[in-house]
C-alpha cells in the first residue's frame, strides 16, 4: 500500500529532512510514526500525499508513483488518501453534516449518495446526533471526530493522522486512537498515526516506526516507545 525506496528529501535551504529511507507498509496495517520535533516525521507524511516531492527515490502509495503524478492530477490522487490534522481545519460556518459532505461535493458525488455516506460516517464516529451543530458548539474531541469523519467519508485506501491527540486530554486521546483502530478494523483502511504521545503508543501496541535525523532508527511490529525520542 505504501512503499518508499531509497527516498531522500533535501529542501532548498539545504536541510536534508529525509535521508535514504526504505519502508514497506502492507494494506490494512496500523502504524505509528514517532520521533522528536524536527526528526523528519512531517516531511515523511507530506511525501505520501504529495505535499512535498522526494529529491530522489520512489514513493509509491496505493499503486501510484507519487513523484510522477502531474500537479493537475494531485487532487484526484488525494481522493485515495484521508488526512487528519491536529488543528481540525473545520469550516466554522458550516454544520457538521456540511463539513463532512464538503469532501464529497467537490468530487461531484450525487446528493443522495452524499447524504447516505455522511450519515453512515457520522454514525461510525459517534456523532450522528451532532449533524446540525456547528464546530464551535463541539468539544475538542468531537471536533477531531468530525475531522476524522471528513477524512474517511471518501473511503480512502490510506488514512494519515498527524498528531491527532496533540490538543486533547488523555481520556479523549484514548477515544480517538480507539476510533482510528476501529476504522482500521472495520474498513480495513491502512492507518498511519504520527504522534508524540508515548502513553498511547505503549497502551495500544502496534507497528512503530521511529524516525531520527531523517533516518529510520527502528521499525518494530510489536509496538512500544523507545526512550529518549520524545
Amino acid at each position: 500500500m505504501i512503499k518508499l525506496e531509497n527516498v531522500t528529501k533535501v529542501y532548498k535551504t539545504g536541510i536534508r529532512a529525509i535521508n535514504n529511507i526504505n519502508v514497506n507498509i502492507e494494506p490494512g496495517e496500523f502504524v505509528y510514526v514517532i520521533g522528536s520535533t524536527g526528526a523528519g516525521k512531517s516531511t515523511f507524511i507530506k511525501l505520501l500525499y504529495r505535499e512535498e516531492k522526494a529529491t530522489s527515490g520512489r514513493v509509491i502509495v496505493a499503486g501510484q508513483d507519487v513523484s510522477k503524478i502531474k500537479n493537475r492530477k494531485v487532487p484526484y490522487f488525494r481522493r485515495k488518501i484521508g488526512v487528519v490534522f491536529q488543528d481540525y481545519r473545520l469550516l466554522p460556518k458550516k454544520t457538521i453534516f456540511e463539513n463532512v459532505a464538503y469532501t464529497l461535493e467537490v468530487t461531484d458525488t450525487p446528493k443522495a449518495e452524499i447524504r447516505k455516506k455522511v450519515r453512515r460516517t457520522l454514525e461510525l464516529v459517534g456523532l450522528e446526533d451532532k449533524a446540525n451543530a456547528f464546530p464551535h458548539e463541539l468539544s475538542g474531541g468531537q471536533q477531531q471526530r468530525v475531522a476524522i469523519a471528513r477524512a474517511i467519508v471518501i473511503s480512502p485506501k490510506v488514512l494519515i493522522a498527524d498528531e491527532p491527540t496533540g490538543n486533547l486530554d488523555p481520556d479523549t486521546s484514548r477515544e480517538i486512537i480507539e476510533l482510528l483502530m476501529h476504522i482500521n478494523e472495520v474498513d480495513h483502511t491502512t492507518v498511519l498515526v504520527v504522534t508524540h504521545d508515548s502513553a498511547i503508543v505503549q497502551k495500544y501496541k502496534k507497528r512503530t516506526i521511529l524516525i531520527e535525523d531523517g533516518c529510520i532508527k527502528t521499525d518494530t511490529s510489536t509496538g512500544g516507545y523507545i526512550d529518549g525520542t520524545h
